[in-house]
């Protein structure tokens, strides 16, 4: 019974440390494997599909983790602290594992979604960088936003569907208001 007992214990993830590059963006095509500590191991992979099969596989461009270190050290005023602070402070009474009220931590990850995605902004300086690196997209047509972090598919943990990816329409961003429908799908209104 011990010894299955020590089955169920997770084994330790090993991954590669993310580091700063000094720059939001890279072209897919250069990426190396080395790269996963600047991107994501998805969009690492995505560059050795670009250069063993380039003509069938989408150009694409590669957003690095200093982006996510921008967005995360946005102040915001209404709690007094950046949003890495805040995000640190909702998670604080849940830090042993496992946490001994799962219900509580779901109710903060819940919070803490909705902080991203209500109150955060994009901060202006890498809004610009993001339409920079996109500038070789055609700006009405919808593009394909995929989550990618340094932990995926590594051989004690798989990532595999536990992010979201995204569509986003460069012309909705730069038409100078914030109302639909979208340039590049008159069907979504927002």
């Amino acid at each position: 019974e011990a010894e299955l007992r020590a089955l169920k214990q997770p084994q330790p993830i090993l991954y590669t440390p993310r580091q700063p590059l000094g720059s939001v963006s890279r072209t897919a095509d250069l990426l190396q494997p080395a790269d996963v500590r600047y991107f994501g191991g998805k969009a690492v992979n995505y560059g050795l599909l670009r250069r063993t099969i380039p003509a069938n596989t989408p150009a694409a461009v590669a957003l690095s983790f200093d982006l996510w270190d921008a967005f995360l050290d946005q102040n915001l005023p209404a709690y007094g602290r950046t949003l890495r602070e805040e995000i640190a402070s909702r998670l604080a009474p849940h830090s042993t594992w496992p946490p001994p009220q799962m219900q509580a931590l779901q109710t903060a990850l819940a919070g803490i979604r909705g902080l991203i995605r209500n109150e955060a902004v994009m901060p202006a300086a890498a809004r610009q960088s993001i339409l920079n690196a996109l500038t070789g997209f055609d700006p009405v047509r919808k593009i394909r936003f995929r989550s990618s972090t340094n932990l995926e598919d590594g051989q004690t943990f798989t990532g595999a569907g536990l992010y979201d990816s995204y569509s986003g329409c460069v012309m909705d961003d730069t038409d100078g208001d914030t109302t639909g429908p979208s340039h590049c799908d008159p069907a979504e209104p927002d």
